[in-house]
């Protein structure tokens, strides 16, 4: 917290010639805090552990994404196992005794094929139904023709995976603007319940932005079927919203529903400082179908409210984005 407090403070005391020094700094302090297990990586996770490869040149980090999800950075593998395959279990070593962990994700068949040779990909791996990362101890490229293990890596007891954080609902001022409680979902995306909204703002948006209060110095965010249009009524849709590529949750200190034409606020919800969220990998998908809400706004579907609650800080902070290259990509 020290440092990331030290980091905002730098920002507003410095001419914009000396960000560039806050940007090496920053990277810095991520890559020294990237190799103890446990660490947050903002961009990657919670870190497990680096593979120990032992056959077949199988390298690469893994990070905790969520207490059901992995995010293997930088994979290699050179493809000649028989039948590879991303393998966890519970036992205290490496064994037969564990589970398929199915990758590609979205393959049509039943069971997914044997890995095929990797090339520094970064690799999304979520965990069957019912499985959690805390239920397992290691995870393995392991071949099960030849019960091999061609590498492991070792997932600590303790290991506290990142996990959504639950915010108050938005401040009503005008319009009829409320929502159920906020959710952070990952690093770039909330998630808006039982949201109402008249509609009647001429120049409304979805704004984020820096300072204790929402003011003209924000950034439109796409509303839920990524449209800049300004905002139609909603009346008590479900909704989930992306930053844009430049922005996370790091960076920015509330979200509002804005008026951009008459710099008026709706209404706004603060972001807590002391985030230890998941993050923007590209495993949050949103969800929205083909109907149309009221206003010409296509209609979410509805669906079950996260099942987490959390104490939260406020605070404010002013930090340098980091992109990401996507999950499957050979980009380091």
């Amino acid at each position: 917290m020290a440092v990331r407090m030290a980091t905002k403070q730098y920002f507003t005391t410095n001419s914009n010639s000396n960000n560039i020094i806050v940007v090496v700094l920053y990277f810095t302090i991520l890559v020294l805090n990237s190799g103890d297990a446990g660490t947050l990586n903002e961009n990657y996770g919670r870190y497990i552990g680096s593979f120990k490869g032992l056959a077949h040149g199988v390298r690469g980090t893994v990070y905790a994404v969520d207490e059901n999800t992995l995010y293997v950075r930088g994979f290699f593998y050179d493809g000649i196992g028989p039948t590879a395959y991303f393998w966890a279990g519970k036992s205290s070593r490496i064994s037969p005794d564990g589970f398929t962990i199915p990758y590609p994700e979205d393959y049509p068949a039943m069971e997914p094929p044997p890995l095929q040779t990797h090339n520094n990909s970064n690799i999304i791996l979520r965990l069957p139904a019912g499985k959690r990362i805390k239920d397992i101890k290691w995870l393995s490229v392991w071949c099960r023709r030849f019960t091999v293990n061609f590498g492991e890596v070792f997932i600590p007891s303790t290991l506290d995976p990142p996990k959504p954080r639950i915010l108050p609902e938005f401040k009503r001022f005008a319009h009829g603007l409320r929502s159920g409680n906020i959710s952070i979902l990952d690093a770039r995306t909330f998630y808006i319940p039982n949201l109402h909204y008249d509609g009647l703002g001429p120049d409304a948006y979805f704004f984020v932005g820096n300072g204790s209060e929402p003011s003209p110095y924000g950034v439109k965010v796409p509303n839920e079927v990524g449209s800049l249009e300004p905002l139609k009524g909603y009346q008590g849709e479900d909704i989930e919203i992306q930053l844009p590529r430049s922005l996370t949750m790091h960076s920015i200190d509330w979200l509002a529903v804005w008026c951009v034409q008459y710099t008026h606020n709706f209404g706004h919800v603060n972001i807590p400082d002391d985030l230890d969220v998941p993050p923007a990998l590209g495993q949050t998908k949103l969800t929205v179908s083909s109907d149309v809400a009221g206003g010409g706004q296509s209609k979410p579907k509805k669906k079950p409210p996260p099942q987490f609650q959390f104490p939260w800080m406020f605070g404010f902070r002013s930090y340098p984005s980091v992109g990401l290259p996507p999950a499957g990509s050979g980009d380091d």
